[in-house]
């Protein structure tokens, strides 16, 4: 029994030290960090600052309106297992879905009061706001996300520069519109002369009505620019009754097929416009040339 025991030494050794060399690769893998946004706007500018080791989903469905979402069961499960939570800080929802989910261990990004991110400059300080609450949160990735974000801010900034000139090369600058409120800051951003703008149209008196119409009638007025997520039948029908192009826009990434992303909007958005205002001016030359 001695002399085997002896013999079983070295196995034992030799399986001890196996172990403990495979061990720092078991502990050196990285966990999958959960993040949940409240919105596809923020999930997509997420997406771009972190990348590997994650799961990025979002809550609210880009096609509705902020106003009158409904959170469903489903909602709440996404929750549940949250790392990090990046809302805008205002959701009326939000909370209780947390309440609901149970989870109490999390980090959560408020990006509130940062304005309209339609506008790239917006854009630009969600993006700023979020890197910083991500570096904050994950302190060992903070170099990557930092430079992730860089690469990113850059392909904002190009994508900005590019839209601006196309608007400019169209002649286009200056261009008269009538705008959703939600849009207005973008047109003007982008060059355009928003001469009167309507909150949602849910809120609109009949004589609210009329002064949009108007204001859509007048000389020079080439399209009405409604908001998809807060309806378009009212601006089709000014656009109808004024005689101009109907353009619509998202707010939302991922609302209109081929917009995935936020970069992907932006310039689906200015296409819509552009195509608009063309539309109207080739009606308009064919009506003087009748």
């Amino acid at each position: 029994m001695k002399k085997k025991f002896k013999k079983a030494i070295p196995l034992i050794l030799v399986a001890f030290i196996a172990t403990n060399i495979m061990m720092p690769t078991a502990l050196g893998e990285e966990e999958t960090i959960q993040i949940v946004c409240t919105n596809s706007a923020l999930a997509d500018f997420t997406s771009n600052i972190i990348i590997d080791n994650v799961t990025i989903e979002y809550i609210m469905p880009a096609g509705v309106c902020p106003a009158h979402f409904d959170t469903s069961p489903s909602d709440v499960s996404k929750i549940v297992n949250a790392d990090i939570i990046i809302s805008l800080g205002w959701e009326p929802w939000l909370e209780s879905l947390l309440n609901k989910s149970g989870n109490s261990d999390y980090t959560e990004i408020k990006c509130q009061g940062l304005g309209e991110w339609n506008i790239p400059t917006g854009a630009i300080a969600y993006v700023e706001k979020i890197t910083d609450g991500l570096k904050t949160a994950i302190p060992e990735k903070e170099t990557i996300i930092q430079e992730n974000a860089d690469i990113y801010l850059t392909a904002i900034n190009e994508k900005a520069e590019e839209l601006k000139n196309q608007i400019e090369t169209e002649g286009f600058t200056d261009r008269k519109i009538v705008s959703m409120e939600w849009q207005k800051d973008y047109l003007e951003w982008i060059g355009l002369n928003v001469t009167y703008y309507y909150p949602p149209p849910e809120g609109l008196s009949v004589q609210d009505e009329l002064e949009v119409i108007t204001a859509a009638s007048a000389e020079g007025v080439a399209a009405v620019v409604d908001n998809l997520q807060s309806g378009t039948e009212f601006g089709a029908r000014v656009a109808g009754e004024s005689g101009v192009s109907h353009v619509i826009f998202s707010n939302f990434p991922g609302a209109i097929p081929n917009t995935d992303t936020y970069l992907e909007m932006i310039t689906y958005n200015t296409d819509q416009l552009i195509k608009g205002i063309k539309s109207f001016d080739l009606t308009t030359t064919q009506t003087l040339e009748l």
